[in-house]
């Protein structure tokens, strides 16, 4: 079984490791169009086998409650970021909620057993922040089940930018948790990157309003100004 657990973590720490250097390529490209829709699944690909490792890490030969829990917040995001994307114009569904309310009795009950420091790897501070993530983001797709149609034209643009952004800063923060002793690291790398998430968010929303002009648009009325 060493072996095997040893294997996992390779296979985890490359498939990781390779998800966010794709997913800043991603970020950092133009969005929409041919490669943006390659680089994403690539991106999607490898962020499935690292969490796939994780998870198989944190039940099976961690038994740690916040290493769970992380892995099961990052599990979620990444597919809220797929299905926010599929669902276009609509809305999510009675079939959303049940994934939603178990992630947040997940985080409620990570709260709940905070306490019990041999069921933990990480300090407080990262315990209290992996369980607000997973009452909040579950709480959220609840939530948004009663949300009026009519935002769904932005919304799921901004959630599907929000969630897949977000899934890289989470990658990065787990990465900085591990890499160095202070919980502050890996705090700093998720408030930063969720700054960044929102920013994403808002600028998908304004395109999917029209505020924001396409590529494609900016195009036209460039080669229409110049005849």
């Amino acid at each position: 079984m060493p072996d095997i657990h040893v294997l996992n973590i390779i296979t985890h720490v490359t498939a990781g490791s390779l998800a966010i250097l794709t997913g800043l390529v991603v970020l950092a490209r133009r969005k929409g169009g041919g490669v943006h829709q390659m680089m994403g699944r690539i991106t999607v690909g490898l962020a499935i086998a690292c969490v796939t490792t994780a998870l198989i890490g944190a039940f099976v030969f961690r038994g740690k409650l916040d290493l769970m829990g992380v892995s099961i917040v990052i599990s979620y995001n990444l597919w809220a970021g797929v299905r926010a994307l599929k669902l276009k114009e609509n809305g999510r569904r009675l079939g959303d909620l049940g994934p939603a309310i178990l992630v947040v009795m997940a985080g409620t009950g990570l709260f709940g057993m905070s306490r019990i420091e041999s069921l933990l790897n990480w300090p407080p501070a990262l315990v209290y922040a992996t369980a607000g993530s997973l009452v909040t983001y579950g709480g959220w797709d609840v939530v948004r089940t009663l949300l009026p149609s009519r935002w769904r034209l932005w919304l799921n643009p901004a959630e599907h930018a929000f969630r897949m952004a977000g899934l890289i800063a989470a990658l990065m923060s787990v990465a900085a948790a591990t890499l160095f002793p202070s919980p502050y690291v890996a705090l700093g790398v998720s408030g930063v990157g969720s700054l960044i998430a929102f920013a994403f968010a808002f600028r998908a929303a304004r395109k999917a309003l029209g505020v924001t002009p396409s590529a494609a648009l900016k195009a036209r009325l460039k080669a229409d100004s110049e005849l």
